[in-house]
């Protein structure tokens, strides 16, 4: 493939703020989420608190995000399900 400014422009990761998008909307969700629960000023100085986690987390692993998805993706449901007996059934 060729080494064109364009196609490596839209091949790379999405990021804002400095993060991949999936860590900003964590961020975000774990700022204004409380918050309008809540309804406390003082939750939004934790801002500052999940924004340094989730970049410790990009230095890391900047793709951790995507091993998360496969592992919720992949994983089957539990096979006990005493309250409820419709659904799958594993033999």
């Amino acid at each position: 493939m060729e080494r064109h400014a364009v196609i490596l422009g839209l091949s790379r990761q999405a990021k804002l703020l400095g993060l991949p998008m999936p860590y900003t909307m964590a961020v975000g969700a774990l700022t204004m989420l409380p918050f309008i629960w809540i309804k406390a000023v003082a939750w939004l100085l934790t801002a500052p608190v999940w924004y340094g986690l989730a970049r410790l987390m990009t230095a890391i692993n900047p793709n951790g995000h995507k091993a998360v998805a496969v592992v919720f993706r992949k994983t089957p449901p539990a096979l006990s399900r005493k309250k409820r007996r419709a659904g799958r059934h594993y033999v």
